[in-house]
């Protein structure tokens, strides 16, 4: 083959040889799982017990009509309503204030340093560190309730089990929204502020018409960060409660992970898989769409 040939064969072949190992990975890690999963979501399997058998929209239909997975889903949008909420207000009025209060930048730095640290922790870890600071017989918090006389919780009982998971969130992620739209606020112009001061526009007129409208997007992808995180709360659900007691701080992939890890219900836990997937997915979109609009608007509802 003369040396014209063999350039022409490198030229043609070394691109699709750079990119094999990443697509290897991706196939390996991605793809083949979720091609896996759907084919087991049509099936009935149990690796302990022998093959996979088809049953088609059965474990669909079972899930579905399932009051334990019907409760997960409550308390996924109780979560998101109260955690994933108070995270995003928290985020953006801290992220305000300190940009506004704070006027050195050693003292801001530090306490962006400080802000971040939770973040920086591994789910677990947190879990592990909060089961401690609320356990009702000999945690920190109880301590100091007792201390002002006040009533002590039971923070692991049926009816504060997933308060103290949203508390724990709270802690460790409030401070991705806050960096975010801190960033945002630094890189927004002070030629636009400076105008509204000499308009005489109050502090209040222009966080309302002038900050948050500018910083919309950037709260947007805030939240949608965070909304897509919500539906792989599964690290602190195992540390601190283990979905209990009775199911009263299961969430969606937490009971899928029961029932594909602990229960073996392979076709089950790969179709409820899809569901929350689908589902997330469809809120996404909507919420999108929704965001859609809200950018064309110059004011915040």
């Amino acid at each position: 083959m003369s040396r014209k040939g063999e350039d022409i064969l490198v030229k043609r072949y070394v691109p699709f040889l750079l990119v094999l190992p990443a697509f290897i990975v991706l196939f390996s890690v991605t793809i083949f799982p979720t091609i896996w999963s759907l084919y087991m979501s049509f099936h009935q399997y149990n690796p302990i017990i022998g093959k996979p058998v088809p049953v088609g929209w059965k474990n669909f239909n079972y899930i579905l009509h399932w009051d334990r997975f019907q409760n997960s889903v409550v308390h996924l949008f109780y979560y998101l309503l109260f955690g994933v909420g108070i995270e995003m207000i928290l985020g953006i009025t801290v992220a305000l204030l300190l940009y506004e209060l704070i006027k050195s930048e050693k003292i801001r730095l530090l306490l962006l340093v400080l802000f971040i640290i939770p973040m920086m922790i591994p789910p677990s870890i947190v879990g592990t560190l909060w089961r401690f600071l609320l356990d009702p017989f000999s945690g920190v918090v109880n301590t100091i309730l007792s201390m002002l006389h006040l009533p002590v919780v039971d923070w692991f009982g049926s009816k504060m089990a997933l308060a103290s998971l949203i508390i724990a969130d709270i802690w460790e992620w409030t401070s991705l929204p806050l960096m975010i739209i801190y960033s945002g606020r630094v890189s927004l112009p002070q030629s636009v502020y400076e105008a509204a001061w000499v308009d005489g526009a109050s502090q209040w007129t222009i966080l309302r018409r002038i900050t948050l409208p500018m910083l919309k997007e950037l709260i947007a992808i805030a939240l949608i960060i965070r909304f897509m995180d919500a539906y792989k709360f599964i690290d602190k659900v195992t540390v601190m409660t283990q979905g209990g007691p009775g199911g009263a701080s299961e969430l969606p992939s937490y009971l899928a992970y029961l029932v594909g890890a602990q229960q073996f219900n392979m076709g089950v836990a790969s179709a409820m898989t899809w569901i929350i997937g689908l589902g997330s997915i469809i809120v996404i979109m909507l919420f999108v769409k929704f965001m859609k609009k809200v950018l064309k608007s110059q004011k915040i509802a």
